[in-house]
């Protein structure tokens, strides 16, 4: 089995590298590839892509002054789901890069199982997007107790872990 993941974040880095361990100690043959950090990297080997240094920014201004390095690698990463064919993909927090991957991989492959680690914070800031995360994702895996409800409550299959 194959899983494609992307974190953008230090943080990120750290929680999925976690999950990639602990995936090895169930399912030893797990192949891992994607994006995110060296802690990632480390765990999946040399395919995966360690762009954590040029994606963490923070406010509207870095994320503006470096808008084509985004699109290039938003691009990028579907370009690389679509070679690679994982069996699922794992979007690691990172709301502004990851809901929007979401929704382009759910209309671009709409049978690709698509998974987040690591809920972006709706509940304190837009409500409004859980309905649309139930339409793009298949699995929510939450580090808070209470998101297991309000997500489960719009139809979107959520584990607290």
């Amino acid at each position: 089995m194959k899983l494609y993941f992307v974190a953008g974040e230090a943080s990120g880095d750290t929680h999925g590298a976690a999950l990639m361990a602990a995936l090895r100690q169930l399912q030893p043959d797990l192949r891992f590839t994607g994006r995110g950090g060296p802690r990632m990297k480390a765990i999946a080997g040399s395919d995966f892509i360690d762009w954590s240094e040029h994606a963490a920014v923070l406010g509207l201004w870095e994320v503006l002054k470096q808008y084509g390095y985004f699109r290039r690698e938003f691009a990028a990463t579907i370009a690389q789901i679509s070679t690679t064919t994982p069996d699922a993909v794992v979007l690691i927090d990172y709301p502004g890069f990851n809901l929007r991957l979401a929704r382009a991989l759910r209309t671009q492959f709409p049978q690709l199982k698509i998974i987040y680690y690591i809920s972006p914070q709706v509940w304190a800031w837009n409500r409004r997007r859980i309905p649309q995360m139930a339409r793009y994702l298949d699995l929510m895996l939450c580090i808070f107790p209470f998101e297991e409800e309000l997500y489960n409550q719009s139809g979107l299959r959520t584990v607290f872990v």
